[in-house]
């Protein structure tokens, strides 16, 4: 698994060839462009409460399985290396055991997001037809983020709307053609932790489940 520090080396070594590529960004055709991609994304385990008549308690261990994310962008390259973007992202993790004090409450659900961003990003020009490697950061706002599990037969769900997150980028652009890139990175997602109140099958809420994602992700871009 691929951590912050391990990330932040990754992003000094970009900034280093970036050191030697800043004549050859001025070389860079301005313009938009659009990706569509997918993601494997993985959730870490996160220790939480549950407060209201769900009957799962406090002192609560949800741990994750699978993930996967879908997205898109629409992005502006200025010409001297920088670009901006425009970025739908959805994620979902599959619930692989909620627990309490050894005892499996549920295996059943799912913990995911919809979360808009704006990212900037270095991109470090090489020679023409060759691979760009890039950097970035990109503040979000969730549009929902929600905890959905499914126990003894009986769905229950908790959202939220409206909370900040980070995300840190480093990857690189391979060139497919004259407009087609193949545009594959690392993302380092941080909302932190939340409180969720019920939205259906049940009252209360969940008290502050931690949800920082780490992805890898392949997408399609092309160049206007």
């Amino acid at each position: 698994m691929i951590n912050t520090r391990s990330f932040c080396a990754i992003a000094a070594s970009f900034m280093m060839i970036g050191m030697t590529s800043t004549s050859l960004a001025q070389t860079e055709a301005r313009g938009f462009y659009a990706t569509v991609y997918a993601q494997a994304s993985n959730l870490g385990s996160t220790t939480f409460d549950e407060v209201g008549n769900a009957g799962f308690g406090s002192g609560l261990k949800a741990t994750f399985g699978s993930g996967l994310g879908l997205g898109g962008d629409i992005g502006f390259r200025y010409g001297n290396g920088w670009a901006s973007e425009l970025e739908w992202n959805w994620r979902r993790h599959d619930l692989k055991s909620l627990n309490r004090s050894g005892s499996t409450l549920a295996s059943s659900g799912d913990f995911a997001s919809n979360i808009i961003f704006v990212n900037g990003l270095r991109r470090f020009i090489g020679q023409a037809g060759g691979w760009t490697p890039y950097v970035g950061a990109g503040l979000g706002w969730v549009q929902e983020i929600d905890f959905d599990i499914n126990s003894g037969g009986t769905d229950r769900a908790w959202s939220k709307t409206g909370k900040a997150a980070l995300q840190l980028i480093g990857g690189t652009e391979i060139p497919l053609g004259n407009a087609w890139r193949l545009a594959a990175d690392v993302r380092l997602l941080r909302v932190g932790k939340v409180e969720l109140p019920a939205e259906e099958g049940v009252t209360g809420r969940l008290s502050q489940p931690r949800y920082n994602p780490v992805s890898v992700q392949v997408g399609l871009r092309r160049a206007f």
